[in-house]
């Protein structure tokens, strides 16, 4: 029996006994009145009490059923309680992880198999999570569903031996699944005494689990409102750097291809990624502002590189992208600036596919009339990037980090060169990142893509060193 499933049996007996105990006294008082004493002033009373006890009586059911302390698909605990219990183990406590356990796929398996078998799935997924921690002699771990397929957990351990146990058990569900449906699990720890307020430890806890594989280090120690604080300060104030990764064109040996690699400034925590900031600035509404702000500083740069021949990549919200003054203001810069748009390459990302995908179409083909060429970033990934391929303008493709991190294993060498194939047979470009060695570089010059980018063939500029290059 799960922890939360005691509990609640605990509040169910003590409602009872609430119940239970004001009817007794009735009875020991009708007993009372009928045997010894019947007079009119305690019928009367009786009178009153008997309404006034039925009502009580409805009014604890009510509630009862309202103040329910477990989630009733999972059997835990639901999020008001889960989120009560760790706020006073923040008070009290400075020994205690805060836990989050996420099922990473549980909305495909909710498309791919139904809410009914997803429910099941949950639920079994909660027992299997409450065995393992018992198997290692921890009782009455607090656990409690926080949204979808995510769950908090309150345990007394040490972080890095809590760290090992959790990877144990999502390499375990990994291998054997559950009723037959594989399930792919991440997690985040934070200790008790992180914050005093618990929505600034589920904050750090979900963006911890939302970071890629290949993300930079975390930004633990900056609490929320003050990260948010510093993104937003850097948008209004223009706090960025910018660098550019060189992309060589296989086919000149050239130099060709600049991407633009953005970054904030923060007076105590350095330089943050976009990457990292753009949780932030989703949730703040931030997408058009500072993608405004992005170009606003890059052009600046841009007017003083005197070669006319390069091209540059930018990675822009497709939320930006869809928005028809976005569209306005960037033609309109670009025609002050007297820069060529057709050097301008416009990057897109986006995990699931936008509903209206025939109107996104027809947007991007306004920005390939203005001039611009359209890539689409992290392409073969965990994301709508063969949705897109089929259905929007692409002019180039920039193949996920995983088809070169994975590049000696069969699968993905094959199927990285059926799709460089796919996007030649489509007439669109293809780019491969993240080559960083000379033998992985001789290998994938053999698959004839049309660039290639990575620390091999160069690190990150400054506009100093393109110019003096040039």
């Amino acid at each position: 029996m799960l922890y939360s499933e005691s509990k609640e049996r605990g509040n169910r007996f003590l409602i009872a006994l609430k119940i239970a105990f004001p009817f007794l006294i009735l009875i020991v008082y009708l007993i009372y009145v009928f045997s010894t004493n019947r007079d009119g002033l305690s019928i009367l009373l009786l009178t009153f009490l008997v309404p006034i006890y039925t009502y009580y009586i409805f009014y604890l059911i009510y509630n009862g059923f309202k103040s329910t302390l477990i989630d009733k698909t999972t059997r835990t605990f639901n999020r008001k309680e889960i989120l009560d219990l760790i706020q006073k183990e923040i008070l009290k406590s400075k020994t205690s992880m805060i836990v989050l356990v996420n099922i990473e796929n549980i909305y495909d398996i909710n498309e791919r198999y139904g809410v009914n078998n997803a429910d099941n799935l949950l639920r079994e997924f909660a027992k299997r999570l409450n065995t393992f921690f018992e198997n290692y002699n921890f009782k009455k771990i607090p656990i409690g569903r926080y949204s979808g397929g995510s769950f908090l957990l309150i345990i007394k351990h040490k972080k890095k031996e809590l760290k090992h146990l959790l990877t144990m058990f999502s390499k375990e569900l990994k291998n054997i699944g559950i009723n037959d449906i594989e399930v792919k699990v991440n997690f985040s720890i934070l200790e008790s005494d992180y914050d005093s307020r618990v929505e600034n430890v589920i904050k750090v806890l979900t963006g911890m689990v939302d970071e890629d594989r290949g993300c930079e280090a975390r930004i633990q120690n900056i609490k929320p409102n003050e990260f948010e604080k510093i993104v937003y300060d850097a948008v209004n104030k223009e706090k960025f750097l910018i660098k550019y990764q060189p992309s060589l064109n296989l086919k000149t040996n050239e130099i060709e291809i600049y991407e633009i690699l953005v970054k904030i400034y923060s007076k105590n925590f350095g330089l943050i990624s976009k990457y990292q900031a753009q949780k932030a600035i989703n949730f703040g509404g931030f997408e058009k502002i500072f993608d405004k702000k992005i170009f606003d500083y890059f052009l600046k740069e841009l007017k003083t590189i005197e070669d006319k021949n390069l091209y540059f990549s930018i990675n822009v919200s497709a939320v930006s992208l869809r928005d028809n003054d976005f569209r306005l203001y960037l033609r309109d810069i670009f025609h002050e600036n007297e820069i060529k748009i057709e050097n301008i390459i416009l990057e897109i990302n986006e995990t699931k596919a936008y509903k209206d995908i025939k109107r996104f179409s027809e947007i991007l083909t306004q920005y390939k009339k203005a001039g611009f060429k359209i890539a689409l970033d992290n392409f073969g990934g965990d994301n709508c990037s063969i949705e897109y391929l089929k259905n929007l303008p692409i002019d180039i493709v920039k193949f996920d980090i995983q088809y070169t991190k994975y590049f000696n294993e069969i699968k993905y060498r094959k199927t990285l060169k059926n799709l460089l194939q796919l996007c030649e047979d489509l007439e669109v470009k293809t780019m491969i990142k993240f080559v960083d060695k000379q033998r992985l570089y001789d290998e994938i010059i053999e698959l004839k893509p049309d660039y290639i980018q990575g620390f091999y063939i160069s690190k990150p500029k400054n506009l100093n060193q393109i110019m003096e290059k040039k």
